[in-house]
């Protein structure tokens, strides 16, 4: 009883710690410097005001000037009017994916094997196995669709 509680705990408890985030994310932005070290084809975000945040690839930097190139072409940004820069965080796809297969066929097993010891008509091993398959295909898929990625501001005036 306490086991079967245990597991159905689990996944939730695991997906709560997941929603946190880290502080590290909120570490304050640095100085024009970091800015001017990117390469330049780095995918980067620039906010100007209250404007829609452009993307594009950097294409140069200079103190005074920012320079990326879009679909349309190069576009300039004034290093004054510049809100911030953000640089695009590298997915973790594959790597969710495999916690999450290994979470969801654990969990799945516990469960199974909880259903199958409840159920008088089912065998321990059939629930068992079922509930693996059902855990390992559910937690595969969500570490799949898990969202990653995303950006990281490295200067903010």
């Amino acid at each position: 009883m306490i086991i079967t509680r245990a597991l159905i705990l689990l996944p939730i408890l695991s997906l709560t710690a997941a929603a946190q985030t880290p502080m590290a994310n909120h570490a304050p932005a640095s100085k024009w410097e970091s800015v001017k070290m990117l390469a330049p084809g780095t995918q980067i975000r620039v906010a100007v005001g209250t404007a829609k945040p452009t993307v594009g690839a950097l294409e140069s930097i200079t103190d005074t000037d920012l320079v990326l190139t879009q679909g349309t072409g190069p576009q300039s940004f004034p290093r004054a009017q510049i809100g911030s820069v953000s640089v695009e965080k590298q997915g973790h796809r594959l790597r969710n994916a495999l916690i999450g297969m290994g979470v969801g066929t654990a969990a799945g097993l516990g469960v199974g094997y909880g259903v199958g010891q409840a159920q008088g008509g089912w065998d321990t091993s059939v629930g068992t196995v079922f509930g693996g398959l059902v855990g390992f295909v559910g937690g595969t898929l969500t570490g799949v669709f898990w969202p990653t990625g995303g950006w990281r501001k490295i200067y903010v005036p």
